[in-house]
């Protein structure tokens, strides 16, 4: 809802101020500065994705929209029920709570430390996982950052066409205000999809990927501190360290709440 208000506001903010001048918006609609200006910063931004990361363009920019929830508080949780459950009845017991794990990476985890594997390789294991989805977002991320850069350049490129074309047919004087303004409509374009699409997608999604980041690191902390045989008292109070001060409830009372 912050990305679409903040978008919804900067428009209104445009639209406002243009009526209130007294000016109207058919001046500002060009097909071809459009054309221009949105696809030839696109196709720019693309020259540096693989074939399988443009599929993905549409998808990055539907999750800026709808965004995501990382519930590190019930992680938090999960983590001392398995980490109780490990000091009851021993680590080969957590494999009776795998299906009940929905988060792939703590699942993972949990998988590795039933297959008795040295708590260095689960470590190694699991940062390399992270490491990888985090390169993965960082590319998408530096698309949308690349593109909103080209914007304002493909805008100048068409301005300057635009200029050219006008300067060509300076022998009819009342053509060249309506040339101006075709040329100087591409510069705008390209300041407003910059600032108003791409690099608030780049924003936000830079925003998810460090929350992601730390979901992760939760998990990660969690997981090697079950298999070091850590109680669960400790394991909260280390984990909740993640969390803002609102979330953080102790042992005592998170596990009451689960209950």
């Amino acid at each position: 809802m912050a990305l679409i208000g903040g978008l919804v506001l900067s428009f209104l903010a445009i639209i406002v101020s243009t009526l209130i001048d007294g000016n109207s918006f058919g001046p500002l609609i060009g097909p071809s500065s459009f054309v221009l200006v949105f696809f030839g910063a696109l196709g720019a931004g693309m020259t540096g994705l693989n074939k399988e990361d443009l599929g993905r363009i549409p998808k990055t920019a539907i999750k800026a929209i709808k965004g995501a929830t990382f519930e590190n508080s019930g992680t938090v949780t999960m983590m001392a029920q398995l980490a109780d459950v490990a000091r009851r009845e021993g680590v080969l017991a957590l494999e009776s709570r795998l299906d009940g794990i929905e988060d792939a990476f703590l699942r993972k985890g949990a998988q590795l430390i039933l297959d008795g594997v040295d708590s260095e390789k689960v470590e190694e294991a699991m940062s390399i996982q992270m490491e990888s989805t985090l390169s993965r977002h960082k590319l998408m991320i530096a698309f949308y950052e690349a593109v909103g850069g080209y914007l304002p350049t493909f805008g100048m490129i068409g301005t300057v066409i635009g200029l050219i074309n006008m300067l060509g047919n300076l022998s009819d004087p009342s053509q060249l205000g309506a040339g101006m303004a075709v040329a100087l409509l591409t510069t705008l374009y390209g300041v407003m999809f910059a600032n108003l699409a791409f690099m608030p997608i780049a924003g936000k999604l830079k925003l998810l990927m460090e929350q992601e980041q730390t979901a992760m690191k939760v998990v990660l902390d969690g997981v090697l501190s079950i298999q070091a045989g850590m109680s669960p008292q400790m394991l909260v109070e280390r984990l909740e360290s993640y969390l803002p001060p609102a979330e953080q409830q102790g042992y005592s009372d998170r596990m009451a709440a689960a209950a």
